[in-house]
């Protein structure tokens, strides 16, 4: 996107041009679009085109064909920018408005990226020496203002960008293993329940087996007692 996007003139509504097309054999213009008289700029704005691809007219400046289609969308836009211009030599006010359709061309193909500080400031002064001689062009100065500040901080502005990139990297990292390690947190929470089931289950089991023994013993040694004096002896020994 180029720098000056907002003074995009060529995609702004334009009154209608009058083409007053000149020949060396008639000296007669021939006006296309007469109603243009009733427009703001009337047809001292309109475009002339001479055989010649190398100059046109730009109401009644003569100027480079490169430069007339930028000149013609800044009078259809701010007006006649040289209505309260002091310069009477035309040459000279020729020269100012092709300097500031140069400079409006060179903003809208030059990306930020590409556009020095020390460039956009050659660029800002251009326009104040412009607008001293009563040429207005005052809008431009103010978007030059902005560019220039944005030219400052670019370079901290794509630092940043890098650095929220990566923080963003690493911030996506750390989520991922917060994941994993809640995956595994959860699957050990559930060994550990699974384990304490068991363990219920062995305890209740051994409480019961000790129980069971308790009653085997006092068994036992009952059972044991009532049998224990006639061991290995012969049960009617004393009867005689």
């Amino acid at each position: 996107m180029s720098i000056c996007s907002e003074i995009s003139l060529h995609s702004l509504p334009q009154w209608n041009r009058a083409y007053s097309v000149f020949n060396d054999f008639d000296q007669d213009s021939v006006l296309l679009f007469p109603e243009l008289i009733f427009s703001p700029l009337n047809k001292s704005l309109a475009i002339t085109t001479y055989d010649s691809s190398e100059v046109v007219y730009v109401g009644e400046y003569k100027i480079k064909a490169s430069l007339a289609s930028t000149l013609q969308s800044i009078f259809d836009k701010y007006g006649d920018i040289t209505s309260n211009s002091k310069l009477h030599s035309l040459s000279t006010r020729i020269y100012h408005l092709e300097t500031l359709a140069e400079v409006v061309i060179e903003l809208q193909s030059t990306p930020l990226r590409r556009l020095s500080e020390t460039r956009a400031t050659e660029i800002l002064a251009i326009v104040k020496d412009i607008e001293t001689a009563k040429i207005q062009a005052g809008w431009l100065r103010s978007v030059l203002e902005q560019v220039i500040e944005a030219t400052r901080y670019f370079n901290r502005h794509e630092t940043a960008v890098i650095e929220k990139e990566a923080c963003e990297h690493g911030l996506l990292l750390a989520k991922q293993e917060m994941e994993v390690s809640m995956k595994k947190l959860a699957e050990k929470e559930k060994e550990m329940n699974e384990f304490r089931e068991r363990l219920m289950k062995t305890t209740g089991k051994l409480g019961s087996l000790e129980m069971k023994r308790t009653c085997l013993d006092k068994r036992f040694e009952f059972l044991r007692s009532k049998v224990e004096k006639f061991q290995g002896q012969s049960v009617f020994k004393d009867i005689l």
